[in-house]
């Protein structure tokens, strides 16, 4: 039986999906792949796929899904996903929710690169050395747009001081710092900016020092290659989204509200948590002693990773 896969989501989401991708490939082997997404960017070059399509492509049916185990399935509606403890990873549930009644209990996330891709990300690297990558904020719900008001998602995102405040730190120690960032966010100062595909970040992210950031898409890139991450936790939970390899730097908000699902599943409560006309986000400040102590150690980590 050939499989046509549907993935949902965002980027993030996506790159876990390669994980189950990769499940299916080391299952069936046999069996040919069509993966059907929002981002098929991140799919590409990738030897276990048998055709990468784009949500909305021409006859999809009639010459793509016709014939085919055609599955789709939501990862963030199971009950493992949701409870406090015993907390299963999102890339650990994709193949019960697509209906194979199996978890991936060793999942491995892929992105596959072009040697020319590989070599852009490196000469950048080299053209900017000691380079961290920084993503403060997060993308919005599909159908929501940024406003004057609301830049960003008050249960997730980095508050925009804190941002700046790390940056300059980790300047201050001959680091240089490339902000990813949609083009409707605030740009973070003495930051590097680049307006490209996010396709073109992955090869700068796998040659950068490591990266710093929340539960968004370049945290998901940087667990492909195994970079040092210092990651800010909100209102979701690294037992469900985040990483544990040597390397990796936690960062938790007592107010976090241990993953509510701030995207389409059952409400929209994570997206406007705690802020008020009375503390405008300030709760999800930290003390100057707490930042540096936080770029402290990520350095420590940075250099006991290249040792």
């Amino acid at each position: 039986m050939n499989y046509v896969i549907e993935i949902s989501g965002g980027i993030g989401k996506h790159i876990m999906a390669t994980s189950f991708i990769k499940w299916i490939n080391e299952k069936f082997p046999k069996s040919k792949i069509t993966v059907i997404s929002g981002f098929p960017e991140l799919f590409e070059y990738n030897p276990r796929i048998h055709r990468n399509l784009r949500v909305g492509s021409s006859y999809l049916f009639e010459d793509y899904i016709q014939g085919n185990d055609l599955r789709r399935g939501e990862p963030y509606s199971l009950y493992e996903y949701y409870r406090e403890k015993n907390k299963k990873h999102v890339m650990e549930l994709y193949p019960m929710a697509y209906g194979f009644n199996e978890y991936n209990k060793e999942p491995q996330s892929e992105i596959y690169l072009t040697s020319g891709e590989d070599m852009d990300g490196k000469v950048y690297n080299e053209q900017n050395p000691n380079l961290i990558t920084l993503q403060a904020f997060g993308g919005l719900l599909p159908g929501m747009a940024y406003n004057k008001d609301k830049l960003d998602m008050a249960g997730r995102d980095m508050h925009f001081m804190v941002a700046c405040r790390i940056v300059d730190l980790l300047n201050m120690k001959g680091y240089r710092v490339l902000q990813i960032r949609s083009q409707g966010e605030k740009p973070i100062p003495n930051t590097l900016q680049l307006n490209i595909p996010f396709r073109n970040l992955l090869p700068i992210i796998r040659h950068a020092k490591g990266h710093i950031g929340i539960d968004s898409s370049a945290m998901h890139a940087a667990a492909v290659f195994k970079k040092p991450q210092m990651i800010f936790w909100g209102n979701t939970h690294k037992d469900n989204l985040g990483y544990k390899y040597d390397g990796v730097v936690n960062v938790f908000n007592k107010h976090g509200m241990h993953c509510r699902p701030f995207l389409q599943v059952h409400d929209q409560a994570g997206v406007f948590p705690f802020k008020n006309l009375e503390n405008d986000g300030k709760e999800f400040l930290y003390s100057e002693e707490e930042i540096k102590g936080f770029v402290d150690k990520f350095i420590l980590t940075l250099k006991g990773c290249s040792a």
